[in-house]
């Protein structure tokens, strides 16, 4: 999460080490496009990002490993109004019991994110491969505008169809194009970030178990 005053992330600590991590955004979504990955599992995923995300894996132990990881993903699943795994607010401020639906996948959606930046920001993604920071690229994404056409899409996806029960043709249409970009369910950004979390829970049981 991008901060005005404090400089961005570059490090984790892993035992009593502070260990560089690579946090450009490029391979933030190559993480997000393995978990995508059905034919690996877990602990394959788990090292595979390590790697990715550090280096070598040889100095650290399974335990050191699956808990640098889970840091790594609670970081990048941060919001800037909120997590929805903080302590529980006091039931006058809560608004809902479930986090909103993220109808995007970095992965599927990566021509629409690419032309959008270019749209409203004149920013080449490729060239910034290995550049921004992940906190910088997630800041820039979350305030696309409307016209962009990533949001275009998500707004195909939010609309509810019988807002145009009214007009046939127009009700078809949307759920034509509805479909056109459906999301399958593991593939939206939602189910991932969730995904992280239950992963490295279990696997973190499963080393300390032994």
């Amino acid at each position: 999460m991008i901060s005005l005053t404090n400089e961005l992330e570059h490090s984790i600590v892993i035992g009593n080490r502070i260990v560089e991590v690579d946090f450009t955004f490029d391979v933030v979504l190559k993480w997000y496009e393995l978990l995508e990955d059905n034919s690996i599992n877990d602990i394959e995923k788990t090292l595979i990002g390590f790697k990715m995300f550090i280096g070598e894996i040889s100095e650290y132990d399974e335990q050191q490993i699956v808990e640098a990881m889970q840091s790594i993903s609670d970081y990048l699943s941060q919001s800037a109004y909120g997590n929805f795994n903080d302590e529980e607010i006091d039931s006058e401020f809560e608004v809902e019991q479930e986090p909103p639906t993220k109808y995007y996948s970095y992965t599927k959606d990566a021509e629409a994110i690419y032309a959008s930046f270019l749209f409203d920001y004149n920013i080449d993604l490729v060239d910034a491969q290995g550049v921004m920071h992940w906190d910088k690229f997630k800041a820039l994404f979350n305030n696309l505008s409307e016209k962009s056409p990533f949001q275009r899409i998500v707004s195909i996806r939010q609309t509810n169809p019988n807002e145009y029960k009214d007009d046939p043709k127009a009700m078809q249409k949307i759920i034509e194009a509805q479909e056109f970009y459906r999301l399958e369910d593991e593939q939206n950004v939602q189910a991932l970030d969730m995904q992280m979390s239950s992963m490295f829970d279990m696997l973190k049981n499963q080393a300390k178990g032994g």
